[in-house]
């Protein structure tokens, strides 16, 4: 029975991260000059890339280039497992998938002068019209992609109930939240779900990273009943830090001291150390919210920009590298975000270019196999604050495309 418990774990540990590689591999990170990407549902503290459809989308940036270019986006379909899609884009888009950005601000009174950039979706020119895994590429002038980001509409045809409960195995009972969910499909009808129906829970709005489930464990009547104590569970991780840069004059939590070099400011961090025990506080689950203290009516376009340095004092497992996460950098490690080590200081050290905000982060290593370990230096904790997303992904019988059905959440502050 214990080997069965390790097949099916170390099964569904494999679908979680194939389906995060998948998105991983079609991700184009944005190049040195284009800081501050967002997109999202506008909502405040807890902003998401998950949004319901025909909802309104938040997409910004900014250009520290401070010229001012003409960038297009494009909209792309994509599959339940982040492969393109089939259909044609009349299918999925009232309008045009293309079009020019046209809201554009020019920063004012900041030391880091920017070009800010803004859209919103639906628009008069673009309307997504189906649910499903989307990306949104931004090309320049020449028709080249910049960067792209990824985002998911939903809708509610079906409900879902999503409860966060304690681990059944005694042994992970302190590190581990198990998440227990139910369909209930009243007048929806859903054929051949061991093949057609996939559920998909995120922990905090992570979109690289989801544990993959289809049959339910039992049925009672209309609703569907996913029971998968040894596969549905989640590291507990531990709040995350924060800081806040908004103030170039005053004080900033999370900040040992700043000092104004080389025409903008340098905001350093307190030493991180290795977490060995759950700290309580209030986070907003590695998100982060713009504010500035010298921002008098518009901080997308008078918050300034500062050099923030993070530090870490402390052993990380062998082989690994050591890197910076949170909603800034869309939990996605790559080099401009590694700490590294100072024969100097002894400490391993990290600087970012952010735009004036409150901040969440958390450090995670990641091996030579690409693998993130989000708790070797931030310790795992049952009872940690976090968010859990569930989305239900069908494809009808001949259909020719998957669409979200379903979509529920619950917070493990309830846990049971």
């Amino acid at each position: 029975m214990i080997q069965k418990y390790i097949f099916l774990f170390t099964l569904y540990f494999l679908l979680s991260f194939s389906s995060a590689a998948q998105l991983s591999a079609i991700l184009k990170s944005p190049p040195y000059y284009i800081k501050t990407v967002k997109l999202d549902n506008g909502k405040q503290p807890k902003s998401s890339p998950i949004i319901q459809l025909g909802h309104r989308l938040y997409f910004s940036f900014d250009d520290l280039q401070a010229d001012e270019k003409e960038y297009s986006y494009n909209i792309k379909r994509f599959d339940a497992y982040w492969q393109p899609s089939i259909l044609n884009e009349s299918e999925f888009i009232d309008g045009f998938a293309s079009d020019i950005i046209t809201d554009i601000n020019q920063s004012s009174g900041t030391l880091q002068s920017y070009t800010h950039y803004s859209l919103q979706l639906p628009n008069e020119n673009t309307r997504i019209l189906l649910s499903g895994n989307y990306l949104l590429e931004i090309l320049d002038e020449d028709g080249e992609v910049v960067f792209n980001k990824p985002f998911i509409l939903y809708q509610k045809d079906i409900n879902v109930g999503v409860q966060v409960k304690w681990p059944n195995e005694v042994s992970i009972k302190d590190q581990k939240q198990m998440i227990y969910f139910s369909l209930y499909k009243t007048g929806y009808t859903i054929l051949n779900e061991s093949e057609n129906l996939l559920v998909k829970v995120f922990q905090n709005n992570n979109l690289n990273y989801s544990i993959n489930f289809h049959q339910p464990t039992f049925y009672k009547g209309d609703e569907w009943v996913y029971h998968y104590p040894q596969q549905a569970l989640f590291d507990g991780i531990n709040e995350f830090r924060r800081f806040e840069c908004k103030d170039l004059r005053g004080f900033n939590y999370g900040i040992a001291y700043k000092e104004l070099t080389d025409k903008l400011y340098d905001f350093y961090t307190y030493t991180a150390t290795p977490r060995t025990h759950y700290l309580y506080y209030k986070d907003i689950d590695g998100c982060y919210i713009l504010t500035s203290e010298q921002a008098f009516d518009n901080v997308n376009t008078e918050a300034d920009y500062v050099q923030v340095h993070f530090a870490y004092n402390g052993d990380i497992p062998q082989n690994n590298k050591l890197y910076v996460i949170g909603r800034f950098n869309d939990f996605n490690p790559q080099s401009a975000d590694e700490l590294k080590l100072n024969p100097e200081t002894g400490l391993y050290e990290n600087t970012q270019l952010l735009k004036q905000a409150y901040y969440d982060y958390m450090f995670v290593t990641k091996n030579s196999q690409g693998q993130i370990n989000r708790t070797s230096i931030e310790g795992d904790f049952a009872q940690t604050e976090n968010d859990y997303t569930v989305l239900v992904y069908y494809k009808a019988p001949g259909a020719r495309y998957t669409k979200i059905i379903g979509y529920g959440t619950a917070n493990s502050d309830n846990i049971r």
